[in-house]
């Protein structure tokens, strides 16, 4: 085993419920530095994890002794500047999706990782997940040419307005929303398994404002608790994707793959459903969707890049071509037009 890359994790929200925890479990990772917005927070996190340093200025964090990589985990409106600042100082860059806040800000991300030389990947592990993971080997084994292609996602976090507290995924000020936190997932997976998408149409919505912040005080929501995006294949089919964070009941996440070769579904028991055309649906599952095995998965392809040189995966090419998608989409939305992403080749 290569040695250990010491890591500083920027961000204390997914970076302290995932990704402190589980570096904290690999041989490849030493994490020693922890960066938040509330010194006290970073303090803590540094206390509850037994790092080298917890502090609120990210000059000390990027600048501290030994430091050779980190993991941006901020709002999405900081990652840009703190991934360039970090790449400028010589540290590989593993980033949180999407990349930056619009694909002029994430081209300047991967701009200067190339320029300084350093490893960058961006952390679209849910098609890790087995789910998806056997779901993606079932479309290539079967499917053949889209038809129609259907994600549906239905949760119950933000059904009430105390059920989460306000923070920055309620400010779209600050790249909030639940396409940031889930959609780029469902186009991620899109991308991968069909290829090019020749043009989008969206609709956005806030459907429970305003939210308690943890102190109780009432905060305006605007960043999306819903979605719902069409989309045409550049080699011919349609998809559609949506999600609503409100339901007053939830529902596991469905995804449905009509084919012109067959069908692959995975239900909402996480039991995946597949058959060429003319037979029988055979299925399997129930199977795992952990997302702490799959950032794992991330993290070690992470590792790989920067001691053995390997392709990050998903690689920072992967993260532009989402991150075009998802502009157009937001274009979309904003617009009430279809839009096509720019190409990223």
């Amino acid at each position: 085993m290569a040695s250990a890359v010491k890591i500083a994790v920027i961000g204390a929200g997914y970076g302290a419920k995932v990704a402190l925890p589980v570096y904290g479990e690999l041989s490849e990772f030493e994490p020693v530095a922890a960066w938040s917005r509330r010194p006290e927070r970073a303090r803590e996190l540094a206390r509850e994890h037994g790092l080298e340093l917890g502090s609120s200025d990210l000059d000390e964090v990027l600048g501290h002794p030994g430091v050779e990589a980190v993991h941006v985990a901020t709002p999405v409106a900081m990652h840009a500047d703190v991934a360039i600042a970090a790449a400028r100082r010589g540290l590989h860059v593993f980033c949180e999706k999407p990349i930056a806040s619009d694909l002029t800000q994430a081209r300047a991300v991967v701009a200067a990782i190339e320029a300084a030389g350093v490893a960058g990947a961006v952390n679209y592990g849910r098609r890790f997940q087995q789910t998806r993971e056997r779901l993606l080997e079932r479309v290539r084994e079967v499917a053949g040419r889209p038809r129609m292609v259907a994600i549906e996602l239905v949760h119950d976090d933000h059904a009430q307005p105390g059920s989460r507290p306000f923070s920055w995924v309620q400010d779209a000020a600050l790249g909030g929303g639940r396409l940031q936190g889930y959609g780029v997932h469902d186009l991620d997976l899109l991308l991968e398994a069909f290829g090019e998408v020749e043009a989008v149409a969206a609709a956005t919505e806030v459907g429970v404002s305003p939210r308690e912040g943890a102190d109780g005080t009432p905060h305006e929501v605007t960043a999306e608790d819903a979605y719902a995006i069409l989309l045409r294949f550049a080699g011919g089919g349609l998809g559609h994707v949506s999600l609503t964070a409100t339901a007053r009941h939830k529902r596991g996440d469905t995804i449905e793959v009509h084919g012109a070769g067959g069908t692959v579904r995975l239900d909402e028991d996480r039991r995946l459903w597949w058959g060429r055309a003319g037979d029988e649906l055979r299925s399997e599952g129930p199977l795992a969707a952990s997302s702490q095995d799959a950032f794992a998965r991330v993290a070690r392809n992470f590792h790989a890049a920067i001691r053995a040189g390997a392709r990050p995966d998903p690689s920072l090419h992967e993260g532009l071509r989402v991150q075009a998608l998802y502009d157009a989409v937001r274009t979309a939305a904003a617009q009430r037009r279809w839009v096509e992403p720019e190409r990223i080749d």
